[in-house]
């Protein structure tokens, strides 16, 4: 059985836009075709970048909403109840709720090629072996790649920064070392120069953790993190970030003061608990189920 697969307003980024066509088609074991929305395909998967009421009007077997983003910035996006009413699964950062038909699985998943556990080789063990690979022959204190500083954080924690030495920026945002070039693998090339790497989210959302702070990890830096709270607690080890408290001035200054004169203790030990392949096997089987569910003979 061939499976056809659509999309529509999702980012124009391949990274993200076919993982769930792998995931299907690796875990499902189904050929899976991709075809235009007019075609009526067996699954229509969208995101929040563009008109939601596009979606109503395309026939699909099934309808599955993908939530990248922090939907608090994509109104009509935000309304789950409108969300119920038109798509048969979304997945995003939210809790899983069978019953809403909801499922977690957070953004920095789909940056990884896996598509199910496996104990010995998975995304964890990877990230930890590519922070072994880079944890040593650090020539920078900090880096920052990223856009733009549309909510201060980033600003505030380099501002501290900066009293202890120079950080350097690698994308458009303050950029003080030119390009260094278009690919994630430039990216973490770059901050793998450094000991810290600033890696605060765009925005805060109640379980909204996306690439950021993983790709710190690979880079073998410490993540300078923040968002709403922990990220991915039942995964991360909380000794091996520093969460910056950017609402307070005086408690952000003593962080980075304290992270500077004694980056040794984040340094050692392992980046994720012990029992974090549990969640991570969760996030894959959780999916998989859900996906299976899907009535594709209508």
């Amino acid at each position: 059985m061939t499976i056809t697969i659509a999309y529509i307003n999702f980012w124009n980024d391949p990274i993200n836009d076919k993982y769930l066509s792998n995931f299907i088609k690796k875990n499902i074991d189904n050929d899976v075709k991709h075809v235009n929305i007019n075609e009526y395909p067996d699954i229509l998967i969208s995101s929040c970048r563009g008109d939601i009421n596009r979606v109503k009007n395309i026939r699909a077997k099934s309808k599955i909403f993908f939530d990248g983003e922090n939907l608090n910035r994509f109104p009509p996006y935000n309304n789950h109840k409108l969300l119920y009413t038109i798509f048969d699964l979304i997945i995003g950062f939210n809790p899983t709720d069978i019953k809403k038909k909801q499922i977690r699985f957070p953004l920095w998943l789909i940056y990884y090629d896996y598509y199910m556990f496996d104990f010995n080789d998975n995304v964890l063990t990877y990230i930890q072996n590519k922070y072994n690979e880079n944890i040593k022959n650090k020539n920078m204190l900090a880096t920052l790649v990223c856009r733009h500083d549309r909510n201060n954080t980033r600003t505030l924690i380099t501002n501290n920064l900066e009293k202890y030495g120079k950080v350097y920026y690698g994308g458009t945002f303050k950029n003080n070392v030119g390009n260094i070039g278009p690919s994630l693998e430039n990216k973490r090339n770059f901050i793998s120069n450094s000991i810290l790497n600033v890696c605060p989210e765009n925005s805060k959302a109640e379980g909204y953790c996306t690439e950021k702070i993983f790709q710190a990890f690979e880079g073998g830096t410490i993540p300078l993190y923040w968002g709403v709270g922990l990220p991915e607690p039942n995964i991360i080890n909380e000794n091996k970030y520093c969460f910056c408290n950017i609402e307070n001035k005086e408690i952000l200054e003593k962080q980075i003061y304290d992270l500077v004169n004694n980056k040794e203790k984040y340094i050692n030990g392992a980046i994720f608990k012990d029992t974090a392949h549990i969640q991570l096997k969760k996030y894959y089987d959780d999916l998989k189920s859900a996906i299976m569910t899907l009535n594709l003979n209508k």
